[in-house]
């Protein structure tokens, strides 16, 4: 199964209200577009016009007598057809409708008007399905009329519950040591947030009693200590990502490094994004966009630790760890320094419900315990599902 593929029984095919042209009437243009598919499909789109204009008028009435298939460079199919019992021919043809407009020549107006609303269409979904009959002349040519376009929009069925494979494999994937290092970075990272911004505002500052000085002095023990202990599950982690038993959890596992991983990252930006709609490489672990995003955001927390002790050395110069950041504060500047720190923090507060949202989804959508396996560990994993990483 090619990447632009979808099994036909996992989509529904939705045929919004067809759009005429040349003063034809929307069931003409439904029928022409049923009748323009080639004898004996099993394209869910031509079966879905077929069943839609089956409700109109009796086909049965109609012989398709020829078919030229779509060509790639043309962009168009012309299937020739005709009435039981009569010998007139019509032509119809079918494809996007561009090329359907370049082969019937229409004038301008009709030509920006057809473009404009297909163009339309596609912002909700839709592809523009552009129709138009022909008839040859006694001379040989063709005489081609624009009669419209049908809005087309395939998206995946959800199936039922009595349809899913009912059996599954629990796969550990996540180890106790990384689940409590992974609530206590949120936890952490909330409680610098909270506290950052408290003694960023300046609120407490320039307090002139002893309470509110000595409020903003816990707020800074409280920031202090939640950041030594994100520095201790930070090398943690680290260690982690060489000694985990868990291949999951592994340095290999956070960088798609693989030439196979590479192009998988684009198919799964391109699913995450709804640009195609079959389904992503299967992955128990992390997916190569996760993986890279994840790197990413390490690569901020570290950031975040090193600007965070650099300001730190403002009042500690001489601490054994402390001062060699101190170098840090005159090559950068100050008030750099804290703005890049300050930027550090909006970008996980950006990044928690992005991550929030995109975890749901994953789950949602693949239905395999994803968000449940930062809680308990594991997975249940179909059987039979190929995984890219096990």
């Amino acid at each position: 199964m090619s990447v632009y593929e979808i099994p036909s029984d996992e989509i529904r095919v939705e045929l919004g209200d067809p759009v005429p042209f040349s003063g034809r009437k929307r069931r003409e243009l439904l029928v022409a577009a049923a009748l323009g598919a080639p004898f004996g499909t099993t394209d869910p789109v031509d079966l879905a016009l077929l069943s839609a204009a089956s409700r109109k008028e009796d086909l049965r009435h109609y012989e398709q007598i020829g078919y030229t298939p779509l060509e790639p460079r043309l962009r168009r199919s012309i299937a020739r057809i005709r009435q039981v019992g009569y010998q007139r021919e019509e032509l119809i043809a079918r494809g996007e409708v561009d090329a359907i407009l370049y082969l019937c020549r229409p004038d301008e107006a009709t030509r920006y008007r057809a473009e404009l609303q297909a163009q339309m269409k596609m912002t909700h979904g839709y592809r523009a399905l552009g129709v138009a009959k022909g008839s040859i002349a006694p001379d040989g040519t063709e005489i081609w009329n624009f009669i419209g376009y049908l809005p087309v929009r395939a998206t995946r069925r959800k199936s039922t519950r009595s349809e899913e494979p009912g059996d599954f494999r629990y796969v550990p994937v996540w180890d106790w040591q990384l689940r409590v290092l992974h609530w206590l970075a949120v936890l952490l990272i909330l409680v610098l947030a909270a506290t950052g911004m408290l003694m960023g505002s300046g609120r407490f500052a320039y307090g002139t009693t002893g309470a509110y000085t000595g409020y903003l002095s816990y707020l800074r023990l409280v920031h202090f200590v939640c950041g030594w202990l994100l520095l201790c599950a930070a090398i943690i982690r680290i260690a982690g990502l060489f000694l985990a038993s868990n291949h999951f959890q592994r340095w290999d596992a956070l960088f798609p490094v693989r030439p196979r991983e590479v192009r998988n990252l684009f198919q799964v930006v391109r699913n995450y994004l709804f640009c195609r709609f079959d389904r992503p490489p299967h992955y128990i672990g992390h997916n190569p966009l996760q993986q890279v995003a994840y790197t990413a955001i390490y690569c901020v927390g570290a950031l975040a630790i090193a600007t965070g002790f650099a300001l730190y050395a403002l009042y500690a110069p001489d601490h054994w760890l402390l001062r060699h950041f101190v170098w840090f504060d005159s090559l950068v500047g100050v008030q750099y320094l804290r703005l890049v720190h300050l930027l550090t923090m909006w970008v996980f507060l950006a990044f928690i419900p992005i991550h929030v949202y995109l975890s749901i989804r994953a789950d949602t959508v693949e239905r395999e315990g994803a968000i449940s396996s930062i809680i308990s560990g594991g997975r249940w994993c179909r059987r039979g599902t190929k995984f890219e990483d096990g």
